[in-house]
């Protein structure tokens, strides 16, 4: 639960940016790190600066649309989640067609194929989140076609459009760019680097009833007859509209291919939920394919209860860094003894009453210092929440307040940067 409020202020830092490095006040840095890998989420496009992201995000044009600090700020993040960029919560988008252009002027929602672009620049892995209308009970037993036709456009650069695709599903693996152009598909932007990966995630956050795809699962599941309670039937549904999902990056990429992590998103304080994955998963009838997931995820926020000004912030924030942890632990245990890896979706800081005080204040670089070395006893990859977003009372999400700000007044930014500069760069 995350409300977006606040205001800018500020300068720049000096950066300079290589392909896989960057450099931020002289420290040599590399986003591909050992033990837990580092990514980010995206704000939505229209909750700050136009140009915080792209040069314009309403005139979007040329071969090279995007700020170059923007650029220089996200090389530390090994992986980027398009979720906000997507307008993935409460959108109603259902079919491929529906989607934004990569020639549309105003990119918000972002295209894929600048998405696809933007990891191919910063080396850095795609993380989407399909809009939850993409899956429905009408799916049936099919792969997702909005699944198969993103995870087409990511793999060979094809847009296969309005291209019937229910005759090539046995051999779309082996199909290339120019034999999906000759079977009607357009050539619409380079491929996703074939080094780097794309995680799949089923909307977002289909547990928490603020979000219309909460519901929607709860109607889905209810239909299908996943179970009696409402909720329940929601969390099931989630899962077989996963299967789905999941059977879309197979039939693509290959059965069980490495190129794609499918995710299986829960709620952090409710291990229960993903046990309902799990057993979905699991259930013969409903996953008749032996679909499988790569990853539990979970999003490890600290704080909720804290009020940002209080003298007793901090120690509040030490406790609830722990009371994550133990939350953690209880996925790590599932992850483990499912044969799965537990990574976290989005994560950080979650203070919303006088959130700016003490996301200002210099101790939060010492807290999320602690906080990073604590979830990577758990995760193999953590997605913080997020990059550039204003900072207000009622909420404080980016590490960066806007694309520029002086590296001395953002200390959730420079404790990331200096988690990767002092974990043992690595190989994938």
């Amino acid at each position: 639960m995350r409300s977006r409020d606040g205001s800018r202020a500020g300068g720049l830092g000096k950066c300079v940016c290589r392909v896989g490095f960057v450099a931020v006040m002289g420290l040599v840095l590399c986003g591909r790190v050992s033990g837990m890998e580092l990514g980010t989420n995206f704000w939505n496009l229209g909750w700050h600066k136009s140009s915080d992201c792209f040069r314009d995000v309403r005139n979007v044009t040329g071969e090279n649309p995007w700020n170059g600090q923007f650029l220089k700020e996200i090389s530390i993040y090994r992986s980027f989640r398009f979720m906000d960029w997507d307008q993935t919560n409460n959108s109603e988008r259902q079919a491929w067609g529906e989607r934004t252009a990569k020639d549309a002027a105003n990119q918000n929602p972002a295209a894929y194929e600048w998405m696809i672009d933007l990891c191919n620049r910063m080396n850095a892995d795609m993380w989407v989140t399909l809009p939850h209308r993409s899956i429905s009970r009408e799916t049936g037993d099919r792969p997702a076609d909005y699944a198969l036709r993103l995870c087409l456009l990511v793999k060979t650069g094809v847009d296969m459009g309005k291209v019937d695709l229910a005759g090539k599903l046995d051999n779309l693996s082996e199909l290339d760019a120019a034999e999906l152009v000759k079977a009607g598909g357009i050539k619409t932007c380079a491929p996703l680097k074939p080094e780097l990966k794309l995680y799949v995630e089923y909307s977002n956050e289909t547990w928490n009833g603020m979000f219309k795809q909460s519901h929607y699962c709860c109607d889905e599941g209810i239909a299908l007859g996943l179970n009696k309670d409402r909720w329940t039937a929601g969390f099931r549904y989630h899962a077989w509209a996963a299967i789905r999902l999941f059977r879309a990056a197979d039939v693509v990429f290959g059965k069980d291919s490495k190129r794609a992590v499918r995710v299986l998103a829960t709620q952090s304080a409710n291990a229960w939920i993903a046990g309902q994955h799990l057993a979905v998963m699991d259930d013969p009838t409903l996953n008749p394919w032996k679909v499988k997931a790569d990853a539990i995820a979970t999003a490890p926020y600290f704080g909720h209860d804290v009020t940002g000004d209080s003298p007793e912030a901090a120690a509040e924030l030490r406790a609830a860094i722990r009371e994550s942890a133990e939350q953690s632990a209880r996925h790590k245990e599932i992850a483990d003894k499912n044969g799965l890896m537990l990574i976290a979706y989005e994560g950080g800081q979650h203070v919303y009453k006088k959130a700016a005080a003490i996301n200002r204040d210099a101790v939060m670089y010492a807290l999320y210092g602690e906080y990073l070395a604590e979830m990577a006893t758990y995760y193999a990859h953590f997605s913080h929440y997020c990059h550039v977003g204003q900072a207000g009372d009622g909420g404080a999400w980016g590490c960066i307040e806007y694309t520029g700000q002086p590296l001395d007044e953002a200390p959730k930014y420079r404790a990331l940067v200096d988690y990767v500069k002092k974990s043992r760069p690595g190989d994938r």
